[in-house]
């Protein structure tokens, strides 16, 4: 039986950062595909092969491996290697013997769907025509300590114990990643907790809807800040509860008007941002968080306390969450690693009483069967070495450098139009105008390549507070400089527009 020379059909690109086997590989897997080798046909040996190559024969005996175990070739005992007599390709059976080339798949369903589609939570963000951002508090994704993120991956895969991981494991999340954060949250937010006071989830967003979804049945009454959280207010919408909004001011939601509330009609869930309350940056202050306290105790009533940048405080004297004092087992507190690494590392925890920690990783376990172990794994490794408190760190400082630029360029041109008071802490900065609309500044903004949102969707019901949430942690200085100069010409330039 003649063999062929696979070294005729083989070319060897050394500076290609694939790996030669893997070159050899998908060649021959080529030639098999494109009929130059036939089912049954002899391939040369492994030395023939890397002497005509000049590669190491180690590098041939890798590729082979490599087409046995996917299954292009079979090994013969004494005879050599051969192309195998059945392809590793699929071949599905069709259901019907019409031909379906040319039927095209359905636009819509025949069923009817009862969930309208929101262009305001489909669209992309931010668009591509846009030059420069200003996003409504996200972290700078350039600072994200991902080369000792990916270290940890690499480290971790190399290890014969990581295998055990990529199977099924604790619905909780990784118990090392717990445990860590468990000793964080005790030394940074007094809280007296155990790793089974904690379960990790895919961000914070994650965190409030198993909360809520476990909590909350169609027409339970939610208490939530007035403005708020929008996607909060979607979701307790969405599961059918009665949403109850309440005042937010200087000190943060309206404790006393929450109390008149729950005297009038009862409450399931109260819903609060104690840190930099989002969209007006607010702190809760410290007596309310008490006030909170006691009547969510004297009306059994579960509060999710979402703490989603209590990390990010500038003056380094952040008040400590409700939950760090709650002896009754009322408060569920929610916190993210998200908002100090990026968006796409879906990282978040909750943090109650064991009981509920139990019945939320069953909830959770119908939806998503765990989360993702080898990033909590190595997340886990982050906190040990001390590169989180690192990183933490150094955003804290170059953020509110950002802040301040941001606050001395609104306040030295707009300082009879815009009004703010300067966050302690959080990645955005709450600005009301006087005689422009935020919807014109938005547009003339984006027709000179600055997209920003006009702030309507914080709008109360009935009300336009004529306001913007201007992220400011996600560009550097001198990018922030220039959006908010087109940001300052754009204010201007509708101001003009009003008075011609």
């Amino acid at each position: 039986m003649s063999v062929i020379d696979l070294s005729n059909y083989i070319n060897i690109d050394k500076l290609s950062a694939q790996p030669i086997y893997l070159q050899i590989v998908e060649q021959i897997v080529s030639m098999i595909q494109n009929g130059i080798l036939q089912k049954g046909v002899k391939i040369q040996t492994s030395r023939d092969l890397s002497g005509m190559l000049a590669v190491n024969r180690n590098t041939v005996v890798a590729a082979y491996d490599e087409l046995y175990a996917q299954g292009w070739i079979d090994v013969k005992p004494r005879k050599g290697c051969f192309i195998t007599l059945k392809f590793p390709v699929l071949n599905p059976i069709s259901l019907s013997s019409q031909n379906q080339g040319n039927m095209e798949y359905p636009e819509n369903t025949l069923f009817q769907v009862g969930y309208e589609l929101k262009e305001e939570l489909f669209a992309s963000y931010p668009p591509n025509t846009a030059k420069y951002v200003f996003n409504e508090g996200f972290p700078d994704v350039r600072l994200t300590p991902l080369k000792e993120l990916l270290r940890e991956y690499s480290v971790f895969g190399k290890r014969k114990m990581s295998r055990k991981y990529l199977s099924y494991s604790d619905k909780k999340g990784s118990l090392r990643l717990r445990k860590e954060l468990a000793n964080m949250l005790r030394q940074s937010r007094g809280m007296s907790i155990e790793s089974e006071n904690i379960l990790v989830t895919k961000g914070a967003q994650m965190a409030i809807y198993l909360a809520a979804s476990l909590l909350l049945k169609p027409g339970d009454s939610v208490i939530v800040g007035d403005p708020s959280y929008f996607l909060a207010n979607q979701m307790f919408a969405k599961l059918g509860a009665d949403i109850c909004p309440v005042p937010v001011d200087q000190e943060g939601i309206d404790v006393a008007a929450i109390e008149k509330l729950c005297q009038s009609k009862s409450i399931r869930l109260i819903y609060v941002i104690p840190h930099h309350h989002h969209p007006t940056t607010v702190t809760l202050s410290a007596a309310r968080r008490l006030q909170m306290l006691d009547i969510a105790a004297k009306y059994r009533i579960a509060v999710i306390e979402d703490d989603f940048d209590f990390d990010i405080h500038y003056e380094n004297r952040p008040t400590l969450p409700m939950a760090s004092f709650d002896r009754y087992g009322s408060i569920i507190y929610i916190g993210t690693l998200t908002k100090v690494l990026a968006p796409t590392i879906r990282l978040g925890y909750i943090v109650a009483p064991a009981n509920f920690i139990d019945l939320l990783a069953q909830h959770r376990f119908v939806i998503d069967l765990q989360g993702d172990t080898l990033l909590e794994e190595a997340m886990a490794e982050l906190f040990i070495n001390g590169a989180i408190e690192r990183h933490l760190k150094k955003i804290r400082s170059l953020y509110k450098e950002r802040r301040d630029l941001l606050c001395h360029l609104l306040k030295e041109n707009l300082k009879e139009i815009v009004s703010f008071v300067v966050p302690d802490g959080g990645l955005c900065l709450w600005v009301e105008f006087k005689g422009v609309d935020t919807k014109n500044i938005a547009i003339e903004a984006g027709r000179n390549g600055l997209f920003i949102r006009d702030g309507k969707r914080h709008n109360p019901s009935g009300k336009d507070l004529n306001a913007m949430c201007i992220g400011f942690a996600s560009m550097n200085l001198a990018e922030l400089e220039k959006a908010t100069k087109i940001l300052i010409s754009a204010v201007i330039s509708c101001k003009s527009d009003k008075w011609k």
